[in-house]
């Protein structure tokens, strides 16, 4: 059995597990270049980017906490995670809390180590242009 989700649909279940996991009310507080986005409980979750650190073509570059990836993973696909919906919703929850206007999103997924290193896939994602994004 296929089950079809339109776009509104699949960002209201998001939008529901993010405020489950992480409270309706997520903050904020700045410290120079960086915004720590934070949950109901005073969780780090976010980070946010201003200057240093932000993807080439991003005035604020949103990274996604590993942390907050786990959490997500344990109720929602790995592949999910990679799509451009998965990215939009997530920028639009925040800015719907916060009020930031994020423009891209930066996140870890896929984490594997070999013997001697452990290494960590990433996706970029710059929401006004539509389109993945690369590091300066």
């Amino acid at each position: 059995m296929k089950i079809v989700l339109t776009e509104l649909q699949y960002q209201k279940v998001v939008f529901s597990l993010l405020d489950t996991l992480y409270g309706p009310n997520i903050s904020f507080k700045k410290d120079e270049d960086i915004f720590e986005i934070l949950s109901n409980d005073g969780q780090e979750i976010f980070r946010l980017y201003t200057k240093v650190g932000k993807s080439k073509g991003c005035k604020r570059d949103m990274l996604v906490l590993s942390q907050t990836i786990e959490e997500i993973e344990g109720y929602l696909p790995p592949a999910v995670l990679r799509k451009k919906l998965f990215s939009k919703t997530i920028l639009s929850y925040v800015n719907e809390k916060t009020n930031l206007d994020i423009d891209c999103i930066d996140f870890p997924y896929g984490t594997y180590e070999d013997d001697e290193r452990y290494y960590e896939n990433r996706y970029r994602f710059n929401v006004k242009k539509n389109k993945k994004t690369t590091t300066k």
